[in-house]
């Protein structure tokens, strides 16, 4: 499991290290059931504070990615995953996308246009 953290990425540590959870999962390198190291054994491995990785879960869990469990582990599940709350949190953030394009006098197909050359990058 390779997680990649840089110093140069202006997000919080622990936001690096939920997105980076998600790709993992996204990539299929985490699976459903599977179980997450432990945030102290994490922590370790990355040369973070241990508050990190707890931030990192606890957004994980909150977003209804992990499941969190006692003496600090986690289960990767989507039981708790709620699609409503997901799609308001995304909706807001492509509202402000929306607008800021509108701001700039950018067209409907230029905006279509900036998704697709943002998917294409993700296919590289």
């Amino acid at each position: 499991m390779l997680i990649r953290l840089y110093d140069e990425d202006k997000r919080d540590l622990y936001i690096q290290l939920a997105d980076e959870m998600i790709r993992l999962m996204a990539e299929g390198q985490l699976q459903i059931g599977d179980e997450l190291p432990s945030i102290r054994k994490l922590a370790g491995s990355l040369q973070v504070n241990t508050k990190t990785v707890q931030a990192a879960y606890q957004k994980l869990a909150d977003e209804g990615f992990i499941l969190l469990r006692k003496k600090a582990t986690a289960i990767v599940t989507l039981e708790n995953f709620n699609e409503q709350e997901w799609l308001e949190r995304w909706g807001t953030i492509f509202n402000r996308f929306q607008n800021e394009c509108k701001a700039r006098k950018i067209s409907n197909d230029e905006m279509l246009r900036y998704f697709e050359v943002l998917l294409r990058k993700e296919e590289i």
